[in-house]
């Protein structure tokens, strides 16, 4: 065997980089577009900046998403489904007063600990009218999911149910504001909503006894 065959034969093969699984880039453009929205706002959150941000180019985060609108509707699902994973509203095994405990408490939870994007999400300006029915279906979810709890439980009538599930996430949204900010623990505000949400049922179910 000549030398040339043996420099040729022995010679080390060049390994190429792994390239990012779609899932995985997928899962980072998310955070980091996450990680956008607490820093500087909706308004930061623009497809050129999330491309510089990730260290990629702008083609690969349109690989991804079609558009800015495409990828806030990603993002307010994302956070959709983390809120699903640690609901537990839907528990028939417990009474009342511990399922809206429970499910207070692990709302708040996830809202500190992930929410602080969605919050700037929420609160941005010049959202498209794409974005806004989007949060909208999110939130009329949330709305006959609590509905059909209050139905269960308290035999309410349609509209009364979904009044008081309307009020009810009202008032979550806003005691996630507060801990967030600092200004409750997610203790306190369980047990305050915890009370309200009780307080509301109680003079509900007083008002059809007078009837």
């Amino acid at each position: 065997m000549s030398k040339a065959s043996t420099a040729k034969t022995s010679r080390p093969q060049r390994v190429r980089a792994l390239r990012t699984q779609p899932q995985e880039r997928r899962r980072q453009l998310l955070d980091i577009a996450e990680s956008l929205l607490e820093g500087s706002g909706s308004d930061a959150l623009r497809m050129d900046t999330l491309a510089s941000a990730a260290g990629v180019t702008r083609p690969v985060v349109y690989s991804h998403f079609d558009n800015r609108d495409a990828l806030i509707i990603a993002l307010l699902e994302r956070h959709e489904r983390r809120l699903r994973t640690e609901d537990v509203s839907t528990d028939t095994s417990d009474d009342f007063p511990t399922i809206i405990r429970n499910a207070t408490a692990a709302y708040l939870h996830t809202s500190v600990t992930h929410g602080q994007a969605m919050r700037a999400l929420v609160t941005g300006a010049n959202l498209s009218p794409l974005v806004e029915e989007t949060r909208r279906r999110i939130w009329d979810t949330g709305v006959k999911k609590w509905t059909a709890v209050y139905k269960r439980f308290f035999r309410l009538d349609a509209k009364d149910s979904r009044a008081l599930a309307t009020s009810h996430l009202t008032g979550l949204s806003a005691m996630a504001s507060l801990c967030a900010g600092g200004l409750l623990s997610v203790s306190r505000a369980t047990d305050l909503h915890v009370i309200s949400v009780v307080a509301s049922l109680s003079a509900v179910m007083k008002e059809r006894e007078r009837l």
